[in-house]
């Protein structure tokens, strides 16, 4: 019996991480989203203004968007590094909040991105030190106060995210890696 389940155990890894390859990698194009983008930017769409070719650096870009909000003073997103889809979206407020003003701040932008998405009776919502509202446990918004290096100080950020073009990010990167790394 012991021989049979040293024999499974390797046989199972193998099943589930072949399950993790690429073809799991990408988002279901065919299916709609209520977590979709904010700011001018749809997650799954390719970012604006990207340079041709591979992305070295593994950066967000910084965008403007049109309208800004009044609670926000950083705007960045994040890219799949060959195909250049959006997967991250990541807006920052002021450094230097407050304890208490960060906390009202993060309730209205809860109250606003609720009002946004309408009926939300398919999300899942977690309410702790991390606000997070989740779709199909796949796409996400996340809304917190971070501390600030300056000690008692807050700042406002939310975080729009898609794991499975997360996870083609990574696959992506891992591929490039191999690629330059092969002896030629």
């Amino acid at each position: 019996m012991k021989t049979i389940n040293k024999l499974l155990i390797p046989v199972l890894l193998t099943l589930m991480l072949a399950a993790c390859g690429d073809d799991t990698a990408t988002s279901n194009p065919d299916k709609v989203y209520q977590i979709n983008g904010v700011f001018g930017l749809k997650i799954g769409d390719q970012g604006p203004n990207l340079p041709e070719g591979y992305l070295e650096n593994n950066k967000a870009f910084d965008f403007n968007p049109n309208p800004t909000h009044k609670s926000f003073v950083t705007y960045t997103y994040s890219v799949t590094p060959n195909t250049h889809l959006v997967y991250g979206i990541k807006v920052k407020g002021v450094k230097e909040l407050e304890r208490a003003s960060c906390k009202e701040q993060r309730a209205a932008m809860i109250k606003e991105t609720l009002a946004t998405l309408g009926d939300i009776s398919t999300l899942t919502i977690v309410d702790e030190s991390k606000w997070k509202i989740r779709e199909y446990n796949q796409r996400e918004i996340s809304i917190e106060c971070e501390p600030a290096l300056n000690g008692g100080h807050q700042q406002l950020v939310m975080t729009y995210s898609d794991a499975s073009l997360s996870k083609l990010s990574f696959v992506e990167w891992s591929k490039h890696q191999d690629d330059i790394t092969k002896p030629q």
